[in-house]
């Protein structure tokens, strides 16, 4: 196991390098033996092909992550009403997004979470709900897709700095073996708690919704990079 914050610990700081990525390959076991590749870099300069968002500073409580500026989020087409104090981290250590390698599905605050999934589930109705699997994950929505077309809507982060990344719909949705039969949003969240704000960030953005994205993290320059390609 190896540390990839902002930590004196970390192994990128620890090794002086300028910038680390990784490409991540798919959750699904698909019986490849392709292995997701980690890079650490001793260059300076812009990586081809990437998009760039500057790192935020960190609030003190919090100085081992790595915060991006997100000025909105979309599903599909739709802008999503999140009020700004979830998007960016306030002085109390609260609010704000993180990109976290080590956590898999993601979390949203309670807030967040219902406005997301509220927007989802408007757009996913044509698909039978699936309330079974809901109470055995705890999570959700979850929809059954047994003999549909799949079309479940991008979700789109917008950046400081014009950077884009596109979430395709089997990229957040996590289906029970393959993208068929029940499918459900597994992002994690304490929204039963029916709390405005708990410590920490609002938004995480885990490694599930980083799959086959060349994902860099720019230390010297302080930038998060990243672009879709085949891990």
């Amino acid at each position: 196991m190896a540390g990839f914050g902002r930590s004196m610990f970390s192994l990128p700081v620890q090794m002086k390098v300028n910038k680390f990525a990784y490409c991540l390959n798919s959750h699904y076991f698909d019986n490849t033996r392709n292995s997701s590749r980690l890079i650490f870099d001793y260059r300076d300069g812009d990586t081809k092909g990437l998009s760039y968002t500057p790192f935020l500073k960190n609030p003190p409580d919090w100085p081992d992550y790595y915060y991006l500026n997100v000025k909105n989020l979309m599903i599909g087409n739709r802008i999503l009403p999140i009020p700004s104090k979830y998007l960016a981290p306030g002085s109390n250590a609260t609010g704000g997004l993180i990109i976290d390698s080590g956590f898999s599905y993601g979390y949203m605050a309670g807030p967040v979470y219902k406005i997301v999934t509220n927007e989802l589930k408007k757009q996913m109705s044509k698909y039978r709900r699936s309330h079974a699997a809901e109470e055995e994950i705890g999570l959700g929505p979850c929809y059954n897709f047994t003999g549909r077309k799949i079309e479940i809507p991008d979700l789109i982060y917008h950046f400081a700095g014009g950077a884009t990344m596109v979430v395709p719909g089997n990229r957040y949705f996590k289906f029970d073996t393959e993208p068929t039969g029940i499918g459900c949003f597994p992002v994690d969240t304490d929204a039963a708690k029916s709390l405005e704000f708990t410590p920490g960030p609002s938004i995480i953005l885990g490694n599930y919704m980083q799959v086959n994205q060349y994902i860099e993290y720019d230390l010297k320059n302080n930038r998060f990079g990243f672009r879709q390609q085949k891990c």
